[in-house]
């Protein structure tokens, strides 16, 4: 780990502050839950969008399929039929993501493949199934949101950094 430190008359001030951000940087777990959040509302918001947050739509259902589905689920959107997915991988707060671990160094969040094994079919596509990624690449305006958070957290510290 890098060290920095000054001396003379006044840097006192300075060698204080950038202590206080070594150490809100090593307990980085506030900022990071946050930043969790931030994905969940990101996937939230792929759902809504149908897949246009990371990129282009969702490609649409087959006419066949489209017309099966509206009997027995009307109204229920692409990649949408029982809720499992949409649960998984865009829930209501991070903590209810299929995969969720956040500690003081490292954030993952995701869709655990064992319990929703069709997600990956969908992120990938297959043979008759068109891929419609469900995760994408954070837009430049989720990567400045993110860093923003941890910005926020490493000046302020984990009581000031909430969202």
């Amino acid at each position: 780990m890098a060290s920095i430190s000054f001396s003379g008359a006044g840097f006192d001030a300075v060698t204080h502050d950038l202590t206080r951000f070594r150490q809100n940087i090593t307990k980085a777990k506030p900022a990071l839950e946050n930043m969790a959040e931030h994905v969940a509302g990101m996937q939230r918001d792929q759902f809504t969008t149908q897949g246009r947050h990371y990129g282009p739509a969702w490609a649409p259902l087959s006419p066949k399929y489209k017309a099966w589905k509206a009997k027995r689920r009307p109204g229920k959107k692409i990649l949408q039929f029982d809720g499992n997915l949409k649960s998984q991988a865009a829930p209501s707060n991070a903590k209810q993501f299929g995969i969720y671990g956040v500690t003081d160094k490292r954030m993952e969040v995701g869709v655990d493949y064992q319990r929703t094994p069709y997600a990956q079919h969908h992120q990938e596509g297959g043979k008759h199934l068109p891929a419609r990624p469900i995760i994408g690449q954070p837009t430049r305006e989720d990567q400045k949101a993110m860093t923003k958070i941890l910005h926020e957290h490493i000046i302020k510290g984990a009581g000031l950094a909430r969202r």
